[in-house]
């Protein structure tokens, strides 16, 4: 793990140094050392926060970028997407390690996102940085609603003797068995691939509950959500790119960050109950909506 950890922060050093500052449009964002070691502590926030809850974290940066630095939603949605994919990929090594991704339902829900993730990522390039924020806001304080007042949702729920029932076995020992409704889910996941790219959010914060109510245990749900964020922010952090609308000066520290937090999230989780993790997501949202509506009402 310690040797995966070391890789993955030297792909994101070697990336400072090989890519140029200012890839964005109009790279009016500069950083100083003060504020590069403070975007590293934010990206650390988020890696932990974001690998804790299976979300990959972009729901913190996006409106961080617009509130503290005044990115424009582009710039804070393609730079997101750029944080995400280097927290998703160092989460996804500590999930895989404690044997809780379920890989062939991950890669399903993936592939129906990727189409999503394309449409999402051109329809931002329109939004200002009031329609974005309302429209932002709204989303978190929608699921937030969900995760706080609607409680044990589920379409399917387990059926340790069901012939269809899924099988994972955790690194300790644990067995978790359920069944899942592959139809909601694929389609829910094109949705989710929408919302990704339009926000840059990476998809989990909205994967997890969705994974959760067609009957997939909490835990599984979200290690497996990050793998699929892996695979489908390195998408829109491709796309983004040719856009020209990511940061670097921004998503190398907020990645660097990211990587450090990932694997104490990862580790977090193992002693967070699955209620606990449902509030913290909600708490989150909570906050992140309030600060965005005072921001433009």
């Amino acid at each position: 793990m310690r040797k995966v950890f070391l890789l993955l922060t030297s792909i994101v050093v070697i990336l400072a140094i090989c890519l140029p500052a200012g890839v964005a449009e109009a790279a009016t964002h500069t950083t100083g050392v003060a504020n590069t070691f403070l975007l590293v502590i934010i990206g650390i926030f988020v890696g932990a926060v974001g690998t804790l809850i299976g979300a990959g974290g972009g729901f913190l940066v996006v409106p961080i970028l617009i509130i503290f630095y005044g990115f424009s939603p582009q710039l804070a949605v393609g730079t997101s997407m750029a944080v995400v994919f280097f927290n998703a990929v160092s989460g996804t090594f500590s999930y895989m390690a404690q044997s809780k991704v379920d890989y062939e339902l991950g890669v399903k829900f993936a592939v129906a996102a990727v189409p999503g993730i394309f449409i999402g990522a051109f329809a931002t390039q329109a939004a200002n940085v009031t329609f974005f924020s309302g429209l932002f806001a709204c989303l978190m304080l929608t699921m937030a609603y969900l995760l706080i007042f609607v409680r044990d949702l589920q379409l399917v729920t387990s059926a340790a003797g069901s012939s269809s029932a899924r099988i994972i076995r955790d690194s300790s020992g644990a067995e978790h068995v359920y069944t899942t409704d592959l139809s909601i889910g694929t389609g829910g996941s094109f949705l989710v691939g929408i919302i990704s790219g339009l926000f840059g959010i990476g998809g989990g914060i909205i994967h997890v509950p969705l994974m959760s109510f067609i009957g997939m245990p909490m835990h599984i749900a979200t290690a497996t959500s990050h793998f699929i964020i892996t695979i489908t922010s390195l998408i829109g952090m491709l796309i983004f790119l040719g856009l020209n609308t990511v940061e670097i000066d921004f998503a190398i520290p907020l990645g660097i960050g990211a990587i450090i937090g990932a694997y104490a999230g990862a580790n977090l989780a193992l002693i967070t109950g699955a209620e606990a993790i449902k509030k913290i997501i909600a708490v989150l949202l909570l906050l992140g909506a309030a600060r965005l509506l005072a921001g433009v009402l």
